[in-house]
Order: C-alpha cells, then structure tokens, then sequence
C-alpha cells in the first residue's frame, strides 16, 4: 500500500487518513476474495494498492513405506 499526502498534518489527522485508506484496501481484498480475482491494481489521488491473492501451500500427507526384504 502507498499512501500519497501533500503537506504538513497533525497526528490526528494522520491517524484518520490511514484508518479511511485501510478501510479501502479492506474492501479492495474482500471484493478480490468474492471475485476469485489474482491480481487487482487501484490508484487514486490518496492510495495506490495492489491486491495480490495469497497462495497458501497446499498439506500433504506424508506416508512411510517400509518394505521387508527378506527372502521367504
């Protein structure tokens, strides 16, 4: 997330504007997930966001072969 502001401001207000742009990006990522969406770039005068999907790796089952190697 980049976060674009011109000039000096207080705390408070800093605070505020982050708050509204989190609540962007929020809504950006919900509607990527409802979607199914990869990818998804937005820009405007305030934010600039790009929503990438997480690819969480998949478990697998791991299983012990054991084989008996004697002759009967």
């Amino acid at each position: 997330m980049k976060v674009t502001i011109n000039g000096k401001i207080s705390n408070e207000a800093l605070k505020s504007i982050l708050e509204t742009q989190k609540e962007k990006t929020k809504t950006i990522a919900d509607f990527c997930k409802k979607e199914k969406l990869e990818t998804f770039s937005y820009k405007d005068s305030e934010l600039e966001f790009d929503y990438e999907q997480e690819v969480k790796p998949k478990q697998t089952k791991k299983v012990e072969v054991r084989t008996n190697d004697k002759g009967n």
